[in-house]
């Protein structure tokens, strides 16, 4: 009973000049007084329309099933198309930050002659930039999904969990790293001077690696979700 639905019916058809009207509204208005909708507990919905031609009526009839299917993929394809649109954004500039990422880390190589570390430290590094990366795809979920829900969503509330459980994991890890001791993490104040700017760039690089291949999987899915149809209408 969509305006949507009845105007692509009254172009597709020229009820306008059929019916005699001068405006739109007026044209809908009759269409909508001779078109029956009900929908019944059995799921069905029952479409009935009268009119002076028979052959008119019934293609009328079956041109409501056509353009509730037409609207349907068009929802479907919006919907999908904003989630892609917005991970596309998101990777893109993911991108612009990796490759900065990795000059910094190029330009600092060739500024302290370091090229490595230790493992204990490379290990320590990665888990760091696999938690925070988690950290920020998961934010950028909430944003996406502050567009048109509420704090009240169960998709919201349960990403917020999320979210206070992993910063407190990441404030923990953070805080092994500059407490001397037998921790397996070499704290930061044990690093050399020369190789610290060096373990700073590498953490930076991994974590932006880390993100650009999760928000590449979410855009991926975006993707195939976009490319799907819409539900089929049995008639």
């Amino acid at each position: 009973k969509s305006r949507t639905v009845a105007d692509a019916i009254i172009d597709r058809f020229d009820l306008k000049a059929v019916y005699g009207k001068n405006t739109l509204v007026d044209t809908r208005r009759q269409l909508a007084a001779r078109s029956g909708i009900e929908s019944g507990k059995d799921t069905l919905i029952k479409i009935s329309v009268e009119d002076g031609d028979p052959g008119r009526a019934a293609s009328l009839a079956n041109a409501y099933v056509e353009e509730l299917y037409r609207q349907n993929s068009q929802l479907a394809l919006t919907e999908s198309a904003q989630r892609r649109l917005f991970f596309e954004r998101e990777l893109a500039a993911e991108k612009d930050a990796l490759a900065a990422a990795e000059a910094a880390l190029k330009n600092t190589q060739q500024q302290t002659g370091m090229l490595q570390v230790n493992t204990q430290v490379e290990v320590a590094i990665r888990a760091l930039a696999q938690l925070r990366a988690e950290i920020a795809v998961r934010e950028v979920a909430l944003k996406r999904l502050a567009v048109a829900a509420t704090e009240n969503n169960p998709e919201v509330i349960q990403l917020n969990t999320e979210l206070i459980g992993m910063r407190d994991q990441l404030r923990k890890l953070e805080g092994t790293q500059n407490r001397p001791g037998n921790n397996p993490l070499i704290p930061t104040s044990s690093i050399p001077q020369i190789g610290l700017e060096y373990v700073r760039r590498l953490r930076d690089l991994q974590y932006h690696e880390t993100l650009f291949e999760l928000l590449a999987k979410q855009f991926e899915a975006a993707k195939i979700d976009e490319a799907k149809q819409a539900p089929v209408i049995q008639i």
